[in-house]
């Protein structure tokens, strides 16, 4: 490389914004859902944990559910929600485990982090895309099946408005448990520590909110139930939640930039 003509001033690139290479940094991780096993695994996964059960009260064990109270419709409902408010945190927390550590170990973080694509990009291009994918994939497509699904046994289309404001809580908590992922794969150093803290807030909240039931309102952890109540056509129960998790998912987020911009990869 030849030196710069004697009296040339040399000036330095202007950085283009904190978003600098995200369309390329997003394409490149929609790949990995349209262009791998995930764009038919997926969603035979997820139709599979949150559709297949409906056969139970429906088809397979339609007598034993018709005798409790609610009947076979409301067994129904209740099982899209409940599997939903578990399955899909579970799902965000496998997925996005490795999202950020995975490329640190293999040093692939290293190699995109040369070109031109800000750390802030590197991040927020993980989370928007793998979170979309999981909504639509896990949530969108399984739900508005079971939709389907309940109209017929209702005998009629499910008021469309609450179903959507339902589904809409389990992509808030989805929401939540993607960003809670991707921080946690920011800062930790192997795997199963963000598998183990991820999966613990999950299953374990039931426990802190016994102990703590002030709790329920400043997190994710009431989402599926008030999700449940409002497909039923009962009330918000709260909307503290609707406000406190948007809160955490950005705070989980700046978290995550900040570490990833600390880091010597």
């Amino acid at each position: 490389m030849s030196a710069p003509p004697a009296g040339t001033a040399l000036r330095p690139v202007a950085d283009r914004g904190a978003w600098l290479g995200f369309g390329n940094l997003a394409r490149n991780e929609a790949a990995q859902w349209t262009r791998t096993r995930s764009a038919w695994v997926q969603p035979l996964v997820w139709l599979a944990i949150l559709v297949a059960p409906l056969s139970l009260p429906l088809v397979f064990m339609r007598e034993l559910f018709a005798s409790e109270a609610g009947g076979t419709f409301e067994a129904a409902l209740d099982m899209v929600f409940q599997m939903g408010s578990l399955a899909l945190p579970i799902g965000a927390v496998i997925v996005l485990h490795g999202a950020i550590l995975g490329e640190r170990q293999t040093g692939t973080a290293a190699w995109v982090l040369t070109k031109p694509a800000s750390r802030t990009a590197f991040v927020m291009a993980k989370f928007v895309v793998h979170t979309l994918a999981l909504l639509v994939v896990a949530l969108l497509l399984p739900t508005w099946i079971a939709y389907g699904i309940l109209s017929w046994e209702a005998g009629g289309a499910l008021p469309l408005g609450r179903y959507a404001a339902a589904v809409g809580l389990l992509g808030l908590n989805l929401a939540f448990y993607a960003a809670l992922t991707l921080m946690l794969g920011a800062i930790a150093r192997n795997r199963g520590t963000v598998l183990a803290v991820g999966l613990a807030v999950i299953v374990g909240a039931d426990v802190v909110l016994a102990v703590v039931p002030a709790l329920a309102h400043a997190g994710p952890w009431v989402l599926g139930r008030m999700a449940t109540v409002l497909a039923h056509g009962g009330p918000l129960v709260t909307p503290w939640p609707l406000l406190a998790v948007p809160l955490w998912i950005v705070a989980f987020l700046a978290l995550a930039v900040w570490r990833v911009r600390r880091e010597e990869f």
